[in-house]
């Protein structure tokens, strides 16, 4: 029981502290109350502020947010122009602009530049994103998807390809699952092969690639190293002339088809690709297992990390990019077709001739040990072509390339570049051309140009197979002529022996344009022509004789076949411009296919270790402007002075030209010219023509032209040998022909000049009266010192018919002059145009005239009168003459017409 005390120490009754107790319960619950108040709306004090400090919060970070994007859009407005202004400047043109823009089918960007950046995607404002490639190894692509890694592989390759320069950057592509992404420029691979070679599938093929890779990388490292450049884009700037394009090697689906031959190429590749102008842009599969002894990383690593998730490009150091839709077929089509009719049109710079030519002070120095000249440039380095008998010995050349690629430019080239550097006591040259070209006619003297490039003894313009033997057969003569030189000295064994001095003879070039068409009949002549040429290449080096032998192409000629190692054995020399792969082997070696990766005509491959593939350099022909090779022609002409001689002419389907001749040659008394040999003498062919019976002239065949040249050239230098100036009696069977006026006026000027007595006969009415008289005079010795020319008897009309008055026809007093004038004095040069003609008209017999010259004639009445085993093809401009003395006929070149500007010249050079 609780008991409390009062504070006067006496006790409390319990009702009392009962009611205190219950008063201080209530006064706690107020108290509580009140707290509990007082806390509640601490809280929802602190609840709103807090949702006061949140809706604040939440406005700052509105205003913020908007604040940041207004700076945001703002700075990004403000760096888009630039931005694309250096992607721009970073890939020009084609390389950054988006597929299907509007700017690919302008043709005015193709070909703009190689470009160092090439897009890759764009930001979401279509800013472009690009990214360094052609200066770098490579990248390496990996996607979420190979269908975007492929994609943008071939994005980059068209755009490459758009951009660059024709020739300037070529892509191979490895495709070993087939998927056919490099079909989008299949238009360009198909027109040129060489900018974008269809895609490999097998690694044998891919080994193939790489292997010319490896190789072209060695040889841009050798020639850095020698001109002291660290990368090839230095090359490029400072020489301007590398022909070497950029190298773009796709593979697809990597590491899927390689095997560790490939895996080692490429590896060696990469290693320096950046520097050698190579680049690599593979897509690497990861899902797809590595061969064994294959390590993916190795190579990946060598090359910039390119990925794509979600079509997002990502590449380091640059933000995000949106990854491009694909190209259409269609715009690719076209620009593929413009890049092709660019490649068509392209050129290189070129090399002034001038630029390998030595100074003018050493021109024409004495001969060592060897003639040779620069023929263009290997970057700064000249291009040297040296021909010498020993030590090393590379005494021929063998010249190749396809049509159009500049093979005449360089034969020029090296021509005129030796006889710049060798007078012609020092060096001779026979230049032949077998095709249907005029480029070495300007060499030699012309109508109006009396100058001609000294040096040579030979010119063949546009020869014949003959021509082209009786050269062959001449040279084999020089080579025994030199035999017996050298035995005189002691049996030297090389011209490189023999001390400088008149007794040495000049060294020999001798150019062969075509000289497949030697060889190309199954016939007499291309076999004697075949040994002549192998004895030629094999003896020719000791005694200082030089051979360039040039070709489009030598496959399918039969004499070859037997003969290659034989002649090509002895050409150690080998030049081969742009060709195919078959022919690249042909003329270089076989597996030398260099000449076939050429891009542009004057390129070339030059060897001197007869087509070793480690020995080819690769040279820029310099450019022969045809003004600047008269010039230098006329120079050297100038320089030689009266010593020298103008050479031998020939030309295939042309007369020869009588003044030619008369600068060569005098007219000797009874030997009167009917044209010229096919052979190198200057010598005419002429015939016996003494005043006994027999003798004359009965020229037989078609071509009233030809005719008259023959006619010409019997009379004008009968007159010019003469001691006294025989008479002349001109009859003219073809009515005074238009087309042969101009000759035959020309050469009544000549012989009246020369102091002739000349009467022309020119209508059809007036011969048989003429011809009986000069019978008449004839017999009652009258006649002595004349020349009947009868230019086409057979055009005179009713010549075996009684004439009006006389009881005989004209044909019988014809026949009594041709057959007993010579004993009087009178003798008879007479053209008709076909032998029963003739023989209907003088009689069986032919007047007992032995000397027959045949034109264009059908072949059985050719071998009434030469045989039966002759044969004669009847080419224009080309004559057979038999006069019965010489066991076998022999071909002439008739002579040509004068005109009437030639005349005064003729008499000139007749009368010397």
């Amino acid at each position: 029981m609780l008991v409390t005390e009062k504070p006067d120490g006496g006790p409390v009754a319990p009702e009392l502290l009962e009611a205190r107790i219950r008063g201080l319960q209530h006064a706690l619950g107020q108290l509580l109350d009140n707290a509990r108040r007082l806390t509640y709306g601490e809280h929802q004090r602190a609840v709103k502020l807090h949702r006061q400090l949140q809706e604040q919060t939440a406005a700052a970070r509105r205003e913020s947010r908007s604040l940041v994007d207004a700076k945001t859009a703002e700075a990004l407005s403000e760096a888009e122009p630039k931005a694309r202004l250096l992607a721009d400047r970073l890939a020009p043109g084609l390389a950054s602009i988006p597929p299907n823009d509007a700017r690919w089918r302008s043709r005015q960007l193709v070909g703009a530049g190689v470009p160092a950046y090439v897009r890759v995607g764009e930001l979401e404002a279509g800013t472009p994103v690009v990214a360094p490639l052609l200066r770098t190894n490579g990248w390496k692509v990996t996607g979420d998807r190979n269908e975007s890694a492929r994609r943008l592989l071939q994005s980059v390759a068209l755009r490459l390809v758009a951009a660059a320069e024709p020739f300037r950057l070529r892509i191979d592509a490895f495709d070993p699952r087939l998927t056919g992404m490099m079909g989008l420029l299949g238009h360009l691979t198909t027109k040129y092969p060489q900018l974008v070679p269809r895609a490999t599938h097998t690694a044998e093929q891919l080994h193939t690639v790489l292997s010319g890779l490896v190789d072209v990388s060695s040889l841009r490292a050798s020639r850095q190293a020698q001109l002291g450049h660290e990368r090839f884009e230095d090359l490029l700037k400072e020489t301007g002339q590398v022909t070497d394009p950029y190298r773009i090697v796709v593979l697809f689906d990597y590491p899927s088809g390689i095997d560790t031959l490939a895996q080692r190429d490429l590896l060696r590749l990469a290693a320096t690709a950046g520097k050698r102008g190579i680049c690599f842009l593979v897509h690497y599969d990861a899902s797809t297992a590595a061969e064994l002894d294959v390590d993916s990383k190795q190579l990946l690593d060598l090359l910039n990390p390119v990925a794509i998730v979600n079509d997002r490009v990502e590449v380091a150091q640059l933000p995000p990019a949106r990854l491009d839709p694909p190209f259409d077929a269609t715009v690719a089509a076209g620009i593929c077709d413009v890049i092709a009719e660019q490649a068509e049109i392209a050129v290189l710079p070129t090399i002034d001739f001038d630029r390998t030519l030595p100074d003018r002070s050493t021109w024409w120095q004495p001969v060592k040990d060897e003639v040779g000249t620069v023929i263009g440039y290997d970057d700064r380095t000249p291009a040297l072509v040296r021909l010498r008998s020993g030590n090393p010995a590379l005494p021929h050349v063998l010249v190749g390339g396809a049509v159009g690629q500049g093979k005449s430019n360089l034969l020029l080239v090296l021509i005129h570049g030796l006889a710049a550097r060798y007078s012609p006591a020092d060096l001779e040259m026979y230049l032949l051309d077998f095709k249907h070209g005029v480029e070495f006619s300007a060499l030699g003297p012309g109508p109006d140009r009396p100058h001609w490039l000294p040096q040579i003894r030979v010119l063949g313009v546009h020869s014949d197979r003959a021509f082209g033997l009786a050269v062959l057969r001449h040279l084999s003569d020089e080579l025994a002529r030199r035999s017996e030189i050298f035995k005189s000295h002691g049996n030297v064994a090389d011209i490189a022996e023999l001390p400088p001095g008149p007794e040495r003879p000049p060294r020999i070039l001798v150019v062969l344009d075509e000289f497949q068409v030697l060889l190309e009949d199954d016939d007499e002549l291309a076999d004697e022509a075949a040994k002549l040429l192998e004895r030629l290449v094999r003896l020719g080096r000791a005694y200082g004789v030089h051979v360039v032998l040039a070709t489009q192409t030598i496959e399918g000629v039969k004499r070859l076949s037997t003969r290659r190692d034989s002649i090509f054995g002895q050409v150690p020399y080998r030049i081969a411009l742009k060709t195919t792969p078959a022919d690249s082997q042909a003329i270089l070696r076989s597996g030398n296919t260099a000449a076939a990766e050429l891009q542009f005509r004057g390129e070339a491959v030059l060897n001197a270790n007869f087509g070793s593939p480690d020995d080819n350099q690769h040279v820029l022909v310099s450019y022969a402007d045809k003004p600047v090779l008269d010039s230098l022609r006329e120079e050297l002409w100038t320089r030689a002075g009266s010593a020298v001689h103008p050479p031998r002419v020939f030309h295939l389907a042309e007369p020869a030209r009588l003044t030619d001749t008369a600068t060569a040659v005098k007219p000797e008394l009874g030997r009167p010219w009917t044209g010229l040999p096919i052979a190198v003498t200057e010598e005419p062919v002429s015939v016996e023509v003494r005043p006994e019976p027999g003798a004359g002239v009965l020229v037989l065949g078609d071509g009233p032209p030809d005719a008259l040249g023959v006619l010409t050239g019997l009379a004008v230098s009968t007159a010019a040998s003469a001691v006294e100036p025989p008479r002349f009696l001109f009859m003219d069977g073809t009515n005074s022909a238009p087309s042969v006026a101009e000759g035959k006026d020309a050469l009544v000027q000549v012989l009246r000049q020369l102091g002739c007595e000349v009467e022309t006969v020119d209508k059809h009415d007036d011969i048989a009266p003429r011809m009986f008289a000069l019978r008449d005079a004839m017999r009652s010795g009258e006649a002595g010192g004349t020349y009947l020319i009868g230019f086409g008897f057979h055009g005179v009309p009713r010549m075996q018919l009684h004439a009006e008055g006389f009881f005989e026809s004209p044909a019988n007093a014809l026949q009594d002059i041709v057959r007993d004038g010579p004993a009087q004095g009178l003798i008879t040069f007479g053209w008709w145009n076909r032998l029963h003609v003739c023989t209907e008209q003088l009689g069986y017999g032919r007047a007992n005239v032995a000397t027959h010259l045949f034109l264009r004639h059908p072949q059985d009445g050719v071998r009434a009168v030469a045989g039966p085993l002759v044969r004669w093809a009847s080419e224009p401009h080309r004559a057979l003459l038999w006069d019965g003395l010489h066991p076998e006929a022999q071909v002439v070149v008739p002579f040509a017409a004068l005109r009437s500007d030639e005349v005064d010249r003729a008499v000139e050079l007749v009368r010397r």
